[in-house]
């Protein structure tokens, strides 16, 4: 049982690892945009004389500065639950020592379970966040591209 504890402890963390990395990529995705995209696509609306085109612009570059925000929230440091620096230090003890093994495994593991009960949590609102953030990418990008198609049509016809 403890074995098995273990082993979902480290699963539960590789998980909190690969979202990351996701958040990291699409933070870095997303700010790549947004700055070639403030810097080209400012000059591409600029001789538009449609205030319209001015605000469709803005609103795509709006949703790719809240999809580096919700990514950049992932990525911020979160509280873990680990097995507490006094239970470890109380195991050299002869009073830990001379325990039968089986109650050390069980409050081990009650610390582990409660450990990985809250990283899930916390991943489970990653995971909602990094959704929410790809999804917001989508948009500011979908957003960004139809303006530029719009004001480049409208220059050649």
């Amino acid at each position: 049982m403890l074995d098995t504890t273990w082993r979902v402890a480290g699963a539960e963390g590789a998980r909190t690892d690969a979202l990351d990395r996701k958040a990291a990529s699409l933070a870095t995705f997303a700010s790549l945009v947004l700055s070639l995209s403030a810097a080209l696509g400012g000059r591409l609306v600029q001789g538009h004389a449609a205030d319209w085109v001015f605000a469709l612009f803005a609103l795509g570059l709006l949703l790719l500065v809240m999809a580096i925000a919700a990514s950049v929230w992932v990525l911020l440091p979160k509280e873990q639950l680990m097995l507490g620096i006094a239970y470890l230090e109380r195991f050299p003890m002869w009073a830990e020592i001379l325990k039968p093994r089986v109650q050390v495994q069980g409050e081990t593991m009650k610390g582990l379970i409660e450990a990985i009960a809250l990283e899930r949590r916390v991943n489970r609102r990653k995971a909602e966040a990094v959704r929410f953030a790809f999804i917001l990418l989508l948009a500011g990008l979908a957003i960004t591209a139809a303006d530029a198609a719009i004001v480049t049509a409208d220059s050649v016809l």
